[in-house]
């Protein structure tokens, strides 16, 4: 066995940036983008009235003064001509400041009468302008490479022209369930058999993550099967296998993966969940192995997964992060194996279950983080620090 960090680096190692690909400003929330963006006008690109009032020139901006309007814009249109002193231009938000003014007379602080404008007693000492550029410059550089596009990224970019972004294609990822005892939930389970929950689980975490899961037919218990059902994943970018990496009469993946000629970056783990783990790789396809039981694939997804599809992506955002909490129970010594253990984290405060049975997935949906513990790890108190990482 090697240790979880070893076997995360070995992991890691495996996966190369994959290609670009150019998609439409609208579809490309949640996706990386793979290039710098830099804008290349000002924005706004001229001054503009930040309100509907009256453009003048500020040392006119005085209680009582008329001030004769000689016109009036909106956005989307333009002034021809200059505003003299004594001269005002009726404006409308958004709409450039006319040549001579410099200031917005908002549009309670007036009385209109036949073209001129008196100014009442009270007037907004505002300007009410947006100068140009006061959002961002030209040749400025607003987004990195690397970053997962969100929502306010998107307006960001529209804003800069952008129709067409460059961002990473997104991974494909096949995942096999195996097991003679498995159906597909929709099916009606004999006594003997339970329904798949784990790939579904996963599933959604590598869409989530930004990929593209493909659920494969169930592999039965033998190397036939296995084999078919592998042949049916590639091509893909990843191949995950769920269950048949441990060693009984009945785990053929690791013999399999050797028959395809998978290249094994290591086989089991000393870290509790997932022992039973592998990985390689035949040619540019990665093959990950993860245990049967539901906690032990979705957690051992967070660990492995996660940061597997943000390298494979270009990204740092999908990295696990530790952070400390205190604890909310006391922790018996740990053993041998480095321990992610269930946990829930309010106000700073972990709770850790008692029971982290790997079988147990109504205790994994209550749990928003890993709770982790060091090999032979000491026992710890209530009130201790600990490290964890968060769920998603």
């Amino acid at each position: 066995m090697i240790s979880f960090e070893q076997a995360l680096s070995k992991l890691l190692f495996l996966a190369k940036k994959i290609d670009i690909e150019v998609v439409k400003i609208e579809e490309a929330c949640g996706r990386v983008l793979r290039e710098e963006t830099i804008s290349t006008r000002d924005q706004p690109p001229f001054d503009a009235s930040s309100m509907d009032g009256y453009a003048l020139k500020k040392l006119d901006k005085l209680p009582g003064k008329k001030l004769l309007v000689v016109g009036k814009v909106a956005a989307g249109a333009s002034f021809d001509g200059s505003v003299l002193e004594g001269q005002a231009v009726r404006i409308f938000t958004g709409a450039p400041m006319p040549t001579g003014t410099n200031s917005v007379l908002i549009q309670e602080d007036a009385v209109e009468v036949e073209n001129v404008i008196t100014i009442q007693d009270k007037v907004e000492e505002n300007d009410f302008v947006r100068k140009k550029g006061c959002d961002y410059k030209a040749g400025k550089t607003l987004l990195q490479k690397g970053v997962i596009l969100k929502s306010f990224d998107i307006a960001l970019l529209a804003s800069m022209n952008f129709p067409l972004l460059n961002v990473t294609r997104r991974p494909i990822v096949s995942i096999i369930s195996t097991g003679d005892e498995l159906i597909f939930p929709g099916n009606s389970p004999k006594p003997n058999q339970i329904v798949a929950s784990n790939t579904y689980g996963l599933k959604a975490l590598i869409n989530k993550w930004g990929a593209i899961g493909h659920i494969l037919p169930i592999a039965r218990d033998n190397k036939t099967s296995l084999e078919k059902a592998l042949d049916l994943a590639v091509p893909a970018d990843l191949v995950i296998t769920i269950g048949g990496a441990s060693v009984g009469d009945h785990d053929y993946v690791n013999e399999v993966f050797n028959t395809i000629n998978v290249k094994h970056s290591f086989y089991k783990v000393a870290m509790r969940p997932g022992k039973p783990i592998l990985a390689g790789k035949n040619k540019n396809t990665i093959f990950m192995g993860l245990p049967g039981n539901p906690v032990s694939a979705l957690v051992c997804a967070h660990l492995f997964l996660k940061p597997l599809i943000g390298k494979m992506l270009g990204t740092v955002e999908l990295n696990n992060i530790e952070k400390k909490a205190y604890l909310a129970n006391d922790l018996a010594e740990n053993a041998g194996r480095k321990h992610f253990m269930r946990a829930f984290l309010k106000n700073d405060s972990l709770e850790i279950p008692s029971d982290q049975d790997s079988s147990l997935l109504s205790v994994l949906q209550k749990s928003n983080a890993l709770a982790i513990r060091q090999p032979n790890e000491k026992a710890a108190k209530k009130g201790d620090l600990i490290s964890y990482l968060e769920l998603d």
